[in-house]
């Protein structure tokens, strides 16, 4: 089995002076990594429409993974549209996403059916939210292969494992992204949206716990559950300081990517993603504050 997959930038320290200087620093750095250009980028570059389509990219992979596994379609037959600007390798129409199909959900001793079909639901509703806030300039569906990693459809130990790992990235994305949002609006929206990324981790942690589903460590901040990680760490929340791990969006990338450094495509992303952002960068390591 392949141990990866998916995020972004800023890590929150008590020293409110020095926090700011490494937002300053973070942003710079998501620039120069994320943004795809040859030279190096500046702060500006990134915009929030920017962060808003890279995290519609994989809001798109984790609407049609959930509806896939939930009913063996895309999320168009919901009336969700999928086109929009596009780069090169991806149809402005919108791309089909291959490689998924209905799961059997065949333990419900944790209310697995149940809670993966209200994920799907909110998913759905994320993709819908993200390309109304963005209007004309919201990014079409990349092409995408959820079979990238020859796991998740096969059995519903497969797809919680699948899931575990899509939520903790989203997590770690959404958190990290807060850095470069200036428009207190979409602040706030994105932050009650980590809410929800982190309540549906959460249940699926417990999920993967309890029906003793083993899981792939991801890279160098990622918190495996039990049974693979330590018995007592069932959040994916860094005991020392209370607060969870960030990536930046080449981080992310580079999971997404199948693990491929410095690629513009692979992995679920088989043309690379839509928008500003699209190189990967390496894998996230541990740091004093984001371990």
């Amino acid at each position: 089995m392949s141990k990866s997959i998916l995020s972004e930038l800023v890590t929150a320290v008590p020293n409110r002076r020095s926090f700011l200087k490494k937002i300053g620093a973070a942003t710079a750095a998501l620039g120069a990594m994320s943004v795809g250009a040859a030279v190096p980028a500046d702060a500006q570059t990134v915009t929030e429409d920017a962060v808003l389509n890279f995290a519609l990219n994989l809001e798109y992979l984790e609407a049609e993974f959930y509806t896939y596994g939930l009913t063996g379609s895309s999320i168009t037959n919901y009336g969700i549209g999928i086109d929009g600007v596009a780069n090169p390798g991806n149809p402005t129409s919108g791309a089909p996403a291959v490689g998924g199909k209905k799961v059997t959900f065949s333990n419900n001793l944790v209310f697995s059916e149940a809670i993966i079909t209200q994920i799907g639901s909110d998913e759905r509703a994320h993709v819908r939210l993200l390309r109304e806030a963005l209007g004309s300039k919201a990014i079409a569906q990349p092409n995408i292969n959820l079979n990238a990693l020859g796991i998740g459809f096969a059995s519903q130990n497969e797809f919680l494992t699948l899931s575990r790992i899509f939520e903790d990235i989203g997590v770690t994305a959404y958190a990290g992204a807060a850095g470069l949002l200036t428009t207190p609006a979409i602040i706030t929206t994105a932050a009650r949206i980590l809410a929800v990324e982190s309540e549906h981790v959460a249940t699926v942690r417990t999920q993967i716990a309890r029906l003793n589903i083993p899981s792939p460590k991801l890279d160098g901040v990622d918190i495996v559950p039990p049974p693979t990680g330590a018995q007592d760490q069932y959040l994916s929340i860094n005991v020392g300081d209370g607060l969870i791990s960030t990536r930046t969006a080449a981080q992310v990338l580079y999971l997404a990517y199948g693990m491929k450094a410095n690629a513009g495509a692979g992995g679920f992303f088989p043309k690379g993603v839509n928008g500003a952002i699209t190189r990967s960068g390496t894998a996230a390591t541990p740091t004093p504050t984001n371990s």
